[in-house]
Parts: C-alpha cells; structure tokens; sequence
C-alpha cells in the first residue's frame, strides 16, 4: 500500500480548498447571501436601530400660558420629542393617548399654573406605558424638562420655586406595573408563528424539488391549486396552533392581561400566516436546495425582525430606512397583539392594521401563485 507524503497530502487538501472556493463563488445566490446580512446588520444596528428613546409625542393639555410654552420649547429644542403641542378643549386628555394621537399628555389644573406656582399644587402626566422601558424614560425626560421651566418661569416672576413648586403626579396607561413582558410576550407569539412556519414551509416544497418527489405530484391526476393548498395548508393550521399555544402560555403562565376579544388576534393571525406561507412559497419555487432555501429565509427574517418594532421602537428608525416597516407584515402583527392585548382592541387600529395586512398577504398569494403555477407548467 502506498503511503502519501505530507506535501502531497497538502497538495491534495490545497486543491480540494480550492475546488470548494470556486464551487462557492459560481453560486451568485450564496455570494449574495454571504456579503449581504453582515453589510445589512451593519447598516441597521449602526445607522437604523437604536435603543436611544426619541421622537416622543407630547402634548400640553393647557391653557396657553409661560410654562406651556417654555416646557414645548425645551422639549423641541432636546431633539428627544418629535412633536409638543399645547392643546386644550373639552375632550378627556386620556383620549388622546387612547387614540394615538400622543404618548404622553401633561395635565395642568384649571385655574393654570401661575395660580398654582403661587401657592403651590400638582399636574398630572399620562403615559402611554405599553413599552415600559420607553415610559420610563419618557418621565425622566419630561420630568427633568418641567422641573427646569416651573424653576425658570418662577425666577422670572419673582417666585420662591422651593416652596411653591408645581408638582407632577404620573399616571401610567395600559401597563400599570411597568412590566417589561407585558410588552415582549405579545411580540414574541407574533415574531414565533411567522418565523417557525416560514422556515419549515420553505425548507418543505424546497426538499419534495431536491428528492424529486415534486415531478411525482405534478404527474399526478391532482390539480395545481390541489398541490399549492396540501403542501401550505398544514403548515397554516401548525402556525396557528403555535400562537395559540404560545398565547395560552402568556396568559396562564406569565400573567399577560387580555383586555381584547379573542376573535380580533384570531383574525390577526390568519391574515400574518397566509402572509408567511405566501413569502415561504416564493421563497421555495427560486431555491434549488433546502440550503438556498433556508438562506432566503434568513434574508427575509432578520430585517423583519428588526424593522418590526418588537425590539427597538419604530419611531426611533431614521426616515431612510423606515419606510421598509410600513411593508412589514410583522409590524403590523405584533401592533394588533399589543393593541389587543393591553389597550383592548381599539377598533381603528385594529381594522387598519388588519386591512393592511390583508391587502399584503393577498399580493403576495397571487405572486406565490403565479410563480408556482409557472413553475409547475
């Protein structure tokens, strides 16, 4: 028996390298793969995503007055608020924060706040708390911004601040407790269910091609429409099954409230997983192996996990890249569970989300069908 060198076996392992190199940069799909999530994770965790808490939503609900004012000032002039406006009438300030309109409403007495520097009192902010961590630091900002206008607006009066401040009562909304998982659990189920059927679909219709078991059902006396719906059709009914589990495990298990209708997160999920089996299916019919397949996935996946608002706040997404949530069937989602879930399924967004995610999972039905039909004719 011959025995190989050492440099021959080099040689031998230096060639095989080699053939396996140009074997990866034939396949233009895997070089796309390659260089495109590292320049894409690049692009959104420095430049897109960022834990920073910005873009707030304020409004005054005060008569127009020197504190109003310097307070909407100061709040513009930090950058951390996108918009503080000084509102009043006689709707509920609550209402605002109920119809989103804002996140933060900051409640005056009636008789102003000149009065009530005078002899001291309180006002009162409402938070919209869903994100507790967000809230938070919504408070400290405000908080910090109030105190230095009441100081200022004192000084300039000619007022002893330090005896007759105007306090801040805080009042938080839809998530009493600050708890962190009343606002990650809702996210999760969405984020679980269109993950898990996406890449199980995908990596399903992409293995019967590789097997060959898919030339076997199109000769089959079966139609087109009959094969689309029995490779998706299981798939639909597992990734329902799974948000309902995983939903049943939130409520019972980690004390989520459910202040919605079960019906409304019911008609969320329909609309979401026809979503991800109709990406899922397209997805398959480009792949030529289980491989290109779960690649596709992934480069699917990792911006809408991103640009979801489910980790980091979409205001909080510069304009260049924010456009990309607004077609982002999981944004959507995860707005529906939490809007269900803590708010009680306000019927506006409730139906606007829902319509617009419809009207997604249609168009990407009727590609997903196109392209299945052309690729079984």
């Amino acid at each position: 028996m011959n025995k190989t060198t050492f440099s021959e076996r080099m040689e031998t392992l230096r060639g095989f390298i080699r053939k396996e190199f140009i074997h990866i940069f034939r396949d233009k799909k895997m070089i796309a793969v390659l260089f495109f999530i590292p320049t894409v994770q690049m692009i959104m965790f420095g430049l897109a995503l960022t834990s920073e808490v910005k873009n707030i939503e304020l409004a005054i609900y005060s008569k127009p007055n020197p504190i109003a004012r310097k307070i909407q000032s100061k709040a513009i002039e930090s950058g951390w608020f996108a918009k503080a406006d000084i509102i009043y009438g006689n709707e509920e300030p609550s209402a605002i924060i109920e119809e989103g309109r804002t996140e933060a409403v900051l409640v005056f007495p009636e008789e102003g706040p000149a009065k009530i520097m005078e002899k001291g009192g309180n006002a009162q902010l409402l938070i919209n708390a869903i994100n507790a961590q967000r809230a938070q630091q919504i408070n400290a900002y405000i908080s910090q911004i109030f105190s230095q206008a009441s100081q200022e607006t004192a000084k300039q009066a000619g007022i002893d601040s330090a005896g007759n401040a105007i306090h801040i009562d805080y009042r938080v909304l839809y998530n009493h407790y600050l708890d962190t998982k009343n606002f990650m659990v809702p996210a999760l189920v969405v984020m679980a269910g269109f993950m898990v059927i996406l890449l199980v679909c995908a990596m399903s219709i992409t293995k019967e091609k590789e097997t060959g078991t898919m030339e076997k059902l199109i000769a089959a006396p079966i139609g087109t429409a009959e094969i689309l719906a029995g490779k998706t059709i299981p798939y639909f009914i597992i990734g329902l099954a799974i948000m309902a589990f995983m939903l049943s495990a939130g409520i019972f298990g980690f004390g989520l409230p459910l202040r919605g209708r079960l019906w409304q997160l019911a008609a969320n999920a329909l609309v979401l997983e026809a979503c991800a089996l109709s990406i899922a299916t397209i997805i398959s019919i480009a792949a030529k192996s289980q491989q290109q397949a779960m690649m596709g996935c992934i480069l699917v996946l990792l911006p809408s996990i991103l640009l979801s608002g489910i980790m980091f706040p979409v205001s909080n997404i510069p304009p260049q890249f924010r456009w990309i949530c607004y077609i982002n069937p999981l944004m959507y989602g995860a707005e529906n569970f939490r809007n269900a879930i803590l708010k009680g399924g306000d019927p506006a967004h409730f139906w606007l989300n829902s319509g617009i995610t419809a009207a997604m999972a249609a168009a990407l039905f009727a590609a997903a069908w196109k392209r299945f039909k052309n690729k079984i004719n």
